[in-house]
C-alpha cells in the first residue's frame, strides 16, 4: 500500500451553500459522521433513475475485481498536497450531471473517507484478492453514481442525496459483515461527501 494513503491533507474549510431536496415527496435521513457538513436551503428537485444502469446487474450490484490497478494512483494523490479542491475522480451522473470526488478535508471527499472509513473498506477487501481499500471505494462510487439502482438517488435531507447498492467480488463472493455501500453527494456543490460500506441496504 502506498505511503500516500497515510498522509494528512491540510484542507481549507469551504463555506457551503445548499438546498433542501424533493424526491417523491419523502424525506429520508442518511447516516453521516459528526464532522460531515450540515447544509440546507432552497429547493432542488432530484429525479431518481427509472431503471438500473447499463453494464450492471439489474439490482445495481457493485462488482469489485480482486486484482487490478492501484487506484487512484500516486500521481493523483500527489495533487492533494497542493489543494484540498483537487479532483481525485469525476463522474457523469443522470440525476446531478458531473459529480467530483475531491481530495477534500475532514468533512468531505477522499480525505474524509480515508480518515473515517479506511478500516471499514479494508474489512471489505480483506481475504478477497490484492486490492487496496481505495480501489474498492472508488469502484463502488463510480458504479453507484454512473449506473445507479432503480429509484436512486434518494433525498437524504440537508441538501444531500444518497445512493445505495449491494457489493460483490468478481468471483461472486460478497463481503461478510457489510455487504452494501452508501454514497452521499451534495446536490448543491456536486461533490462526493462520503462513501462507506454498511450492513444495511437502502438509504
Amino acid at each position: 500500500m502506498s505511503q500516500k494513503r497515510n498522509r494528512s491533507v491540510i484542507a481549507g474549510v469551504a463555506a457551503v451553500l445548499a438546498a433542501g431536496l424533493v424526491a417523491g415527496g419523502v424525506a429520508l435521513t442518511a447516516q453521516r459522521g459528526a464532522d460531515d457538513p450540515v447544509i440546507g436551503g432552497a429547493g432542488v428537485t432530484i429525479t431518481p433513475s427509472a431503471t438500473a444502469g447499463e453494464g450492471t446487474a439489474t439490482d445495481g450490484t457493485v462488482t469489485i475485481t480482486r486484482t487490478g490497478p492501484d487506484l487512484p494512483g500516486d500521481a493523483v494523490l500527489d495533487r492533494c498536497d497542493t489543494s484540498s479542491r483537487q479532483t481525485v475522480a469525476q463522474y457523469d451522473t443522470a440525476a446531478l450531471g458531473t459529480v467530483v470526488l475531491q481530495c477534500g478535508n475532514s468533512g468531505q471527499g477522499y480525505e474524509h473517507i480515508r480518515v473515517r472509513h479506511t478500516r471499514d473498506w479494508q474489512d471489505v477487501v480483506t481475504g478477497h484478492g490484492s486490492r487496496d481499500w481505495d480501489d474498492a471505494m472508488l469502484t463502488a462510487v463510480q458504479t453507484v453514481l454512473e449506473t445507479p439502482r432503480t429509484g436512486y438517488p434518494q433525498d437524504a435531507g440537508d441538501g444531500k442525496v444518497c445512493y445505495s447498492a449491494p457489493v460483490q467480488f468478481d468471483d461472486g463472493s460478497r463481503p461478510g459483515a457489510e455487504p452494501f455501500v452508501k454514497v452521499i453527494v451534495s446536490s448543491t456543490t456536486d461533490r462526493v461527501i462520503t462513501a462507506y460500506p454498511t450492513r444495511d441496504d437502502g438509504c
